[in-house]
This record gives structure tokens, sequence and C-alpha cells, in this order.
């Protein structure tokens, strides 16, 4: 019905067959199966807005000066950082909790 929809007003453009492939694994030869799993976010856009206000109002200088550009567009543009992955393989993830001995700086806010 949806193409014969599309066909109508002119925007059908082809059908074509898509060969499934099965993944095989290499060592048992079975065929694996695709899993759902639960995936964990690191929300990013909190973090990614303070990292840019910092470069735009000079608490923070990029050098050199030509990726800028870069930086805005990664820090303006971001996306939620699925960890899930990293975990899974054992990739390490940036995260640090540092602790400051300094009665001047006042504490954060968790």
């Amino acid at each position: 019905r949806r193409s014969a929809d599309l066909k109508e007003k002119g925007l059908f453009k082809e059908v074509k067959d898509n060969p499934m492939v099965v993944p095989i694994c290499s060592r048992s030869k079975d065929i694996v199966e695709p899993l759902m799993k639960p995936q964990w976010y690191v929300r990013c856009d909190q973090m990614a807005k303070g990292a840019a206000d910092a470069v735009r109002n000079g608490e923070l200088k990029i050098i050199p000066d030509f990726h800028l550009k870069t930086w805005f567009n990664w820090m303006d543009n971001i996306r939620d950082w699925c960890i899930s992955r990293q975990l899974w393989w054992g990739h390490r993830i940036p995260a640090y909790f540092v602790t400051i001995d300094d009665p001047s700086v006042p504490p954060a806010e968790y």
C-alpha cells in the first residue's frame, strides 16, 4: 500500500532484494544471533555547553585557533555518549573523581 501511495505521487524509486548476511562464529561455526542488551548513556549536553562557553568567554583557549571551528561544531552539536560498548570491550572511560585539599576552593555539587 505504501509503495502504491509513493508511486501515485511520483516518489517511488525501486524495489531491491536485500540479501541477509548470517554471522557465523569463527571458532564454533555457530550462527551468532543478536542479543538485545540494555544501553547506558552519559548525558553530554550540559558538559559540552560549559566547555563551549569556557572558550567563548576566554576561560579556556584552543591552540591553534584554526581548531575553534571543529571545537564548536563538536560542542554545539553534541549527542549523548553510549558507554555500553566501551564497558563491554574493556575500554577505559575518562571518569575521575578529584579531591581538592584547598579551603579557598568551594566544594563541588554532586
